[in-house]
């Protein structure tokens, strides 16, 4: 049980860097917590779930709740998202093992099945963590006839995972939806011009030689649910004793509608679906750890 907790526990401290890094502001959930067995809503997207007894929202940062036990090992992720098809949601599950920095491989492989009323998709996932230790992983993901889903993820050793499964399968059949509210004040709010710049530059000596790279991105948001969005990256290289530099250039772009459900932007574009937090600050944009300027 000890070593199940320790795997956990490292997990956790993983997400918190990973979010801090990113620049998702991780909260955890005190004072006014919501009890065990009382319904916790996330916000916005208007989707509920009933807390197990013994559990606690350890860590709030913007869409995804993580739950704790201290009494039992292992932690569920639960994160609500804009999903019209399972193909969406599993997109979404990928996403974060890489956020994770795992990389995960199925046991069960996806079957559809009908919970609490929704169409849902059930897997499991065994990974190792950063020592080579096995982690298993509980997925369960809820489709509402919003467009909406709740993606839940239980993560433990395989020992423990047959407790923890049942765990998971009790805040599953708990969830309830409506119809999300839509954040019109700021997708307003988001009308104009951002632009987001780094880059650096190192060397420069006729011994060493130098190397320079830089990436931009433009999003241009009409106000109204219509976005574009362009990107351009290069790479110059100077090698002491041939003339000229080495060079690469790419450059990409998309277009779609979006839509701001709480604090998650939501964009549909030609490469597909993508879903972040954001932070508007003045004319600073924080969206998944990049700080974009208003032109």
């Amino acid at each position: 049980m000890t070593r199940s907790f320790l795997i956990v526990g490292a997990l956790l401290f993983a997400l918190a860097g990973t979010l801090q890094a990113q620049g998702i502001p991780a909260s955890p959930k005190t004072g006014g917590a919501a009890a065990p067995g009382s319904q916790t809503r996330f916000a916005g997207w208007n989707i509920e779930y009933r807390l197990p007894q013994g559990w606690t929202v350890a860590q709030s940062a913007g869409r995804l709740d993580t739950l704790a036990s201290k009494t039992e090992a292992g932690a569920i992720f639960l994160s609500p998202g804009m999903y019209r098809n399972a193909n969406e949601s599993i997109a979404d599950l990928s996403r974060f093992y890489q956020m994770m920095n795992l990389q995960a491989y199925p046991v069960e492989a996806p079957q559809s099945t009908t919970i609490a009323g929704l169409q849902a998709t059930v897997a499991t996932y065994v990974s190792m963590d950063q020592t080579g230790r096995p982690v298993q992983g509980r997925f369960i993901s809820l489709l509402t006839p919003f467009s909406t889903g709740l993606n839940m993820l239980a993560m433990t050793t395989p020992e423990q995972m047959p407790r923890l499964r049942t765990t998971l399968d009790r805040v599953a059949a708990s969830v309830k939806a409506k119809a999300p509210s839509v954040n019109q004040q700021a997708i307003s709010a988001l009308a104009g011009t951002w632009m987001y710049y780094s880059g650096s530059a190192g060397g420069g000596s006729r011994v060493t030689g130098s190397s320079s790279h830089s990436h931009e991105e433009t999003v241009v948001f009409d106000g109204r649910g219509n976005y574009r969005w362009q990107s351009s990256s290069s790479v110059s290289v100077s090698t002491p004793g041939y003339s000229g530099d080495a060079g690469r250039a790419t450059s990409d772009a998309d277009q779609g509608t979006y839509t701001v459900i709480g604090n998650t932007l939501v964009t549909k574009g030609t490469k597909g679906q993508l879903a972040v937090d954001i932070q508007i600050q003045g004319n600073r944009l924080v969206a998944g750890g990049k700080t974009f300027l208003r032109n």
